[in-house]
C-alpha cells in the first residue's frame, strides 16, 4: 500500500516539476524545442527525464511530452488557473504529499532488514498459508535460442550431461537469447502457450522437445516439478517470493517504528 501510495505521488510530481520548470527568462544560445518564449535545453532535458530515456524513440517522447506540458501550462497561466484557491489548495497537498513521501525513502534508503535463510524459512512457516498457490505451478529450467541447430544440440548435451554443465558450455552461444534457472512460475505467466502445453506433459527431471514459437525464438525446458493450485509449495520453491514479502513487511514495520519514534519527540494534542 505504501510503495503504490509513493508511485501515485511520484506521478503527481512529475507534472507539476514541468509546470514550474518551463519558463526561462532569456533565450538560451542553443535549445533542442520552443514554445513561445520558454525552451527545452539539453540540461533541462537531462533534469527532466530520466539517464536511461534521453536517446532514441524515448527522447523523443520525451520531447513531445515536455511541449505538451508547456502548451498546457502556459494556457493555464492564460486562464488565471495558478491564482485560482482550488490550484493552490491542489499543489499545497501535493506539496505535502510528496515531501513525506521522500521522508519515508530517505529512512528506508538507511535501513536494510537483515536476511537470513533462516530468517526466511521462519517468515515462511510462519505465514505458510498466505503462499498457497491460486494457479497451477512449475519449477523449472528454461533457454531459448534464436537457431534451432544450437536448440538441439543444446538439448543433446542436457540429456547427456545435466542443466549446469550444459548451460556452462553453450553460455557465450551468440544464438542464446533467454536463460532462467531453478524458477518458480505460474501457469499464467508461461509463455509461449506451447511451452506450458508441453510442461503439462512432462514428468519432474524430463526435458522438453526443442519448442519453436511465433518470436523465432527455440526453447528447450525441463521440468523440476510441477504444483498444483490450491497446495502450499515448498520453501526452496518459493524462496524469491518469500523473500520479497518479508523485505516488504519488514519495510512496513520499520516505517510503523519510525513514524513511533517521530511521535515521541512531537508536541501531539488531540482535542475531542
Amino acid at each position: 500500500m505504501l510503495f503504490s501510495k509513493t508511485k501515485l505521488i511520484e506521478g503527481i510530481f512529475f507534472p507539476l516539476f514541468f509546470l514550474f520548470s518551463c519558463s526561462e527568462p532569456q533565450k538560451p544560445e542553443s535549445y533542442i524545442a520552443r514554445v513561445n518564449d520558454s525552451y527545452l535545453t539539453e540540461e533541462k532535458l537531462s533534469d527532466l527525464s530520466d539517464a536511461q530515456i534521453v536517446n532514441g524513440n524515448n527522447r523523443t517522447s520525451a520531447i513531445k511530452n515536455w511541449i505538451k506540458q508547456e502548451i498546457l501550462f502556459q494556457e493555464a497561466k492564460k486562464q488565471g488557473i495558478l491564482n485560482d484557491k482550488n490550484f493552490k489548495s491542489t499543489i499545497e497537498k501535493s506539496e505535502r504529499q510528496l515531501a513525506n513521501s521522500m521522508v519515508l525513502k530517505n529512512y528506508l534508503k538507511s535501513w536494510k532488514p537483515e536476511v537470513t535463510d533462516e530468517i526466511l524459512k521462519y517468515y515462511f512457516e510462519e505465514n505458510k498459508t498466505s503462499f498457497k498457490l491460486a494457479f497451477n505451478s512449475y519449477l523449472l529450467n528454461k533457454v531459448s535460442f534464436s537457431d534451432t541447430d544450437v536448440a538441439v544440440e543444446f538439448r543433446t548435451e542436457l540429456i547427456q550431461s545435466d542443466w549446469k554443465s550444459a548451460l556452462n558450455n553453450f553460455a557465450n552461444h551468440d544464438s542464446v537469447v533467454e536463460v532462467s534457472s531453478n524458477v518458480f512460475i505460474p501457469e499464467q505467466d508461461i509463455y509461449p502457450a506451447k511451452v506450458l502445453r508441453v510442461l503439462e506433459g512432462l514428468y519432474p527431471l524430463e526435458i522438453s522437445i526443442v519448442i519453436s514459437d511465433d518470436r523465432g525464438y527455440y526453447t528447450v525446458v525441463q521440468l523440476i516439478e510441477k504444483y498444483s493450485a490450491g497446495s502450499i509449495p515448498p520453501f526452496e520453491a518459493v524462496k524469491k517470493e518469500v523473500e520479497t514479502r518479508y523485505i516488504a513487511a519488514s519495510n512496513e514495520v520499520a516505517i510503523e517504528n519510525y513514524l513511533d519514534e517521530l511521535y515521541s519527540k512531537n508536541e501531539i494534542e488531540i482535542n475531542n
